[in-house]
């Protein structure tokens, strides 16, 4: 059954005449016509005031600001996590960055939903169309739970023979499938937080996602205490431990979403009958998010092949725990940059919708230079304070000789991954950014292109070269991503300056 045809006043957008080329937006009458829509006059809750009416860069600033709070509170719970893992030695580390890696994979599909929900939540609230908001709100939530069960069943049955082809040595691949034996089990829950949260992206709200993030994050921190090392009476797990607490986690992220929903302006997603799946909605989603999730995959996919060049390396398992360390390390830098790129996403897709085009691109424009002055510094950061850092996540109590020489390689070479990494950062930022912001356009197809180009035509024949073929081991990796890094972050720049995006109808 296809979505139901309205006429506008009734909450289906209507045909609308193609939107202005960039030249066009910038001319007088043009930034007249768009500043007096209507449909900006009566914003309604304060986070839409911010996005639609005000200056802009304070409005920026005020909807990125708790969703920066958001990722940083990620980025603390990826170092408490590393931390209680790196306890374990580097073969446990490498084992949950090979699993992160193939989850990342799966979470390409709530990628997909997660993308579509944003544009066209965000677009019908611009459009003052909330009851066309709530049904896709409600139909992405279906469809996440139906992708949850499906890629779940599928990653079960083939995941040793992915960890099996990657190349690891056989203590690392053990370690990885029984972390990956806990995490699949939790898909469902992590599928609809994802999803919630890409609603609430579209909405501007990014309070809530707040503090589901706070209260998520409070529940893995105690629940690796206490599963990975037997606190409280609690039987000593391990890393599978660390897995349990993860998905406890989700369940509980999962949960607070769903509360907080009930209180927002998509409160009618959940109280709608017609909760079986609606394949007109199914496509309408999947058009715009399939590009997204074709996007992950290949970013998964080239990470995972970039691992197993680094797993060949004479470094080895270390080689694969310092890029998880300095992956998690350098997320202090990216995850606010994620943040100013949920802000972009909200305020490109609402002003797309109440017609006000170039408010829509200098939003994209102020999320990203506000973005870039963070990055920036946290690449200081990086090269002043690479070694603690290192040490901070990298340790074991009780190593022998052996481990102990592992220990001392995996720093060395996190070391080397954070002093070449900041570098790149504010590439990295105009990247991350600028996506969010065709995202949030439902502009998915040429972030897709782009990822292509530096991730897989350039980055991986770079990395195979520096490592295999020229003296520069595992550091050559680390060469080879900063400048794909720069790549793309400058492909995203000319595609945004090009203005495709102010066309995408959704």
């Amino acid at each position: 059954m296809n979505p139901p045809k309205r006429k506008y006043a009734q909450g289906a957008p209507p045909a609308a005449p193609p939107l202005p080329d960039e030249t066009a937006v910038s001319a007088p009458e043009a930034e007249a016509a768009a500043t007096e829509a209507p449909r900006a006059q009566n914003p309604g809750p304060a986070a839409r005031a911010d996005i639609l009416q005000g200056n802009v860069h304070a409005g920026v600033f005020r909807v990125a600001l708790p969703s920066v709070a958001t990722m940083l509170l990620q980025t603390t719970n990826g170092f408490l996590d590393r931390f209680f893992v790196g306890d374990l030695g580097p073969d446990a580390l490498a084992a949950v960055t090979v699993s992160m890696s193939l989850m990342f994979a799966l979470m390409s599909a709530a990628m997909a939903i997660s993308v579509g929900t944003t544009a066209l939540v965000a677009r019908f609230i611009g459009q003052e169309a909330p009851e066309e908001a709530e049904r896709a709100a409600q139909q992405s939530l279906v469809l996440a739970l139906v992708a949850a069960v499906v890629v779940g069943l599928f990653m079960w049955a083939v995941r040793p023979h992915l960890l099996a082809a990657m190349g690891l040595e056989a203590r690392t691949r053990d370690l990885a499938q029984s972390y990956l034996n806990w995490v699949i089990l939790g898909l469902p829950s992590l599928f609809g937080m994802l999803v919630l949260n890409g609603a609430f992206r579209g909405l501007g709200d990014t309070v809530r996602p707040f503090w589901v993030s706070l209260g998520a994050n409070a529940v893995h921190a105690f629940g690796n205490w206490l599963l990975i090392f037997g606190n409280l009476g609690f039987p000593r797990m391990g890393l599978p431990g660390g897995a349990l607490a993860l998905v406890i986690s989700q369940v509980v992220a999962f949960g607070l979403y769903l509360y907080f929903l009930r209180r927002s302006r998509l409160a009618g997603a959940l109280k709608r009958q017609g909760w079986r799946p609606d394949w007109g909605w199914f496509w309408r989603i999947g058009r715009i998010g399939l590009p997204a999730s074709a996007q992950q995959l290949l970013r998964v996919g080239s990470m995972l092949a970039f691992q197993g060049i680094l797993a060949r390396t004479a470094a080895g398992s270390a080689a694969v725990a310092a890029l998880g360390v300095g992956l998690v390390s350098e997320s202090i830098a990216f995850m606010p940059g994620f943040g100013y790129s949920i802000a972009a996403s909200a305020f490109v897709g609402q002003n797309l919708g109440a017609r006000q085009v170039k408010r829509a691109h200098d939003g994209a424009w102020a999320a990203t230079w506000q973005a870039l002055l963070i990055m920036t510094v946290m690449g200081a950061v990086f090269w002043v304070f690479a070694e603690p850092f290192a040490r901070l996540f990298v340790h074991s109590s009780e190593a022998t000789p052996v481990e102990r020489e592992q220990v001392e390689t995996t720093i060395a070479l996190t070391v080397a991954y954070l002093k070449i990494s900041a570098w790149a950062e504010p590439f990295l930022g105009l990247g991350m950014v600028l996506t969010g912001a065709l995202q949030g356009a439902g502009e998915t197809k040429s972030p897709t292109l782009i990822t292509i180009l530096s991730m897989i035509v350039f980055r991986l024949p770079l990395a195979w070269l520096l490592t295999v073929h020229l003296p520069y081991g595992a550091t050559g990796g680390w060469y080879a991503m900063a400048a794909s890094t720069v790549v793309q972050g400058v492909l995203t720049v000319l595609v945004f300056r090009q203005g495709r995006w102010r066309r995408v109808r959704v």
